[in-house]
């Protein structure tokens, strides 16, 4: 006797299919189903809408839900709108799915805590925590109690977009009616709460998981050694390591990680070099992150040896350099004068293939003209510049202006004008920013003049001068006391389109005050409130200051004080 499958039968291999991650033998199976004529239910109907929403075709099982399933007579229960809502959600179609969901009672189908849960998760996830709140207390009024899940989504929600308060208050309302959290969900509001700053709250509901018969897991240790370290407190931090080692909770790469940083951003290199050795001894090897870590603070220290040291252990453990391992020991050995050290670090890291862009080197130019704006260190980075193109590398627009910009800081305009004219023969063509650090460079020795003509020469070669580069004439003209070339600056910058904000004001109120012309500033500001504009605590300082020296100006300049304290107390709650 030939034995035939039953419905049965290929409701289970279609369900096997699902969990196996099938969603191509679902449909197949389902095809023959139908080529065998066997009458569906809605159990076998279900299987299909998974295998459809697991193959991201939501919109056919959508279809199979609202018209293909009444075709057939099989009425879609509750599992049935789960499975296409969360179909729907896991495509990111959020508005389908909350459509869906509020169209099941008018179709005859009530949602339940998964139903829900599922939406409320999804809304929870994008911000939504206000419909969210009012899915719950529908879900409650509708006689449906909220699960872990549903509270879980809710702290988690609340706690990503950093409302720790409101996570924490349905916290306290999900142990009031006796639901227990799991791990996952405490971890959650612990990091919220430290990312506050509110440790001591992380604290206590980190200790009261053993009274809830939960074990913390090294997920929720990291989180509370996290939230010690941004707080500062080291002690607490080393206390809750030594917990973890006595709760047989074995310490990861991560769990090392964070006190090792923290220890070298302090400055405890000890320390620090202490819990690496511990680390390795605990068959943690550390990873070039780690290293790099440890080099980093040892380098801003100035012990270069001490950080070479660990460059050759890191080596020597088969633990690949990469780039920010070679330019944090190239920027090092600058920093502290061992410039022999940086050239063969650099030649070392080209040939190793990792160094093909001005990434890599233009913090190192950038560094050295920037560091104490002394002539000595502007030749080192020249020098430095000069043997990275003859190693073969061609510099690029900012590394460049990088130098430029170092002479101009000491000085050397027509030196930052030669490497200009060496830019432009290596075929390079510069941009605003870099006529800007040579207009900054020329009115900052007093040759305005020249800044002007450079202006006006840049406009004919079709680059169209910026706020930045009216900003520095104009501070320029006024600090050297040539008030009406600057206001006739100032009113070609508004006729020329170019953007002016709140900087520009400044100097040009600045700029009229510290050259007795108090009463247009006063003006000037005054029409600057009429129109709304946008001005910040300079702004009022600079007028409270001129106001105060005018005649009869004392009620005004009390009025602005009184926005400035205003200004300053909306920025520190705004913190």
């Amino acid at each position: 006797m030939r034995w035939s499958p039953t419905l049965c039968t290929y409701s289970i291999l279609m369900y096997c299919c699902c969990r196996a991650g099938r969603p191509d033998l679902v449909v197949a199976f389902f095809g023959r189903l139908l080529r065998l004529g066997l009458r569906l239910d809605v159990i076998s109907l279900n299987n299909l809408l998974k295998g459809l929403c697991q193959a991201k075709r939501s919109n056919e099982a959508l279809d199979l839900l609202l018209h293909r399933m009444p075709e057939l007579h099989c009425a879609p229960d509750v599992f049935s709108y789960n499975i296409v809502i969360n179909g729907c959600l896991k495509e990111g179609e959020v508005d389908k799915a909350c459509n869906l969901f509020h169209e099941m009672p008018q179709l005859g189908v009530q949602p339940d805590v998964v139903t829900y849960t599922s939406i409320m998760d999804a809304l929870s996830k994008s911000g939504a925590m206000d419909k969210a709140e009012v899915l719950l207390r529908q879900m409650v009024d509708q006689g449906i109690e909220p699960n872990i899940r549903t509270y879980s989504c809710l702290i988690h929600g609340y706690s990503t977009f950093g409302q720790w308060k409101e996570a924490l208050r349905v916290f306290k309302e999900m142990a009031t009616l006796g639901v227990v959290p799991d791990v996952v969900t405490l971890s959650s509001l612990i990091d919220s709460l430290c990312k506050h700053r509110r440790t001591k709250e992380a604290r206590e509901i980190f200790d009261s998981m053993a009274a809830k018969g939960l074990k913390p897991n090294i997920v929720s240790y990291s989180t509370m050694l996290n939230g010690y370290v941004k707080e500062g407190s080291f002690e607490d931090m080393t206390d809750l390591f030594n917990s973890m080692v006595r709760n047989g909770i074995v310490p990861n790469h991560h769990i090392f990680n964070i006190q090792i940083n923290a220890y070298a951003k302090r400055g405890l290199m000890d320390e620090a070099m202490h819990m690496f050795e511990v680390m390795r001894q605990q068959g943690v090897n550390p990873n070039v992150v780690d290293y790099l870590v440890v080099m980093n603070s040892l380098c801003k220290m100035g012990r270069m040896d001490a950080a070479l040291d660990k460059f050759n252990q890191m080596v020597n453990q088969g633990v690949s350099p990469n780039k920010a391992v070679y330019q944090c020991l190239v920027l090092g050995s600058c920093s502290h004068g061992h410039f022999v050290k940086a050239k063969e670090l650099i030649s070392e890291a080209v040939n190793r293939g990792l160094c093909s862009n001005s990434v890599f080197f233009y913090p190192v130019i950038n560094d050295l003209c920037k560091e104490g704006k002394v002539e000595g260190k502007v030749k080192e980075a020249q020098d430095m510049f000069d043997f990275i193109v003859g190693i073969g590398h061609r510099p690029d627009v900012i590394m460049y202006t990088s130098l430029m910009d170092g002479y101009c800081l000491v000085g050397k305009v027509e030196e930052a004008l030669r490497v200009l004219d060496a830019m432009k023969s290596a075929g390079l063509q510069p941009d605003a920013f870099t006529y800007g650090i040579l207009i900054n460079g020329y009115c900052k020795i007093g040759r305005i003049d020249e800044g002007l003509s450079l202006v006006r020469e840049i406009s004919l070669s079709g680059v169209k001068p910026t706020t930045i580069m009216y900003n520095i004439i104009l501070d320029g003209l006024f600090c050297s006391g040539r008030t009406v070339p600057a206001k006739e600056k100032f009113h070609k910058m508004n006729e020329s389109a170019i953007p002016v904000g709140v900087g520009t004001y400044n100097i040009v109120l600045s700029g009229l005050c510290k050259n007795n012309c108090t009463d247009e500033a006063i003006e000037l500001f005054k029409k600057l409130r009429a129109v709304n504009v946008k001005i910040n605590v300079i702004t009022l300082t600079t007028m409270i200051s001129a106001m105060f020296s005018q005649k009869n100006g004392s009620t005004l300049a009390l009025h602005l004080l009184s926005s400035f304290c205003h200004l300053i107390l909306f920025a520190q709650l705004n913190i």
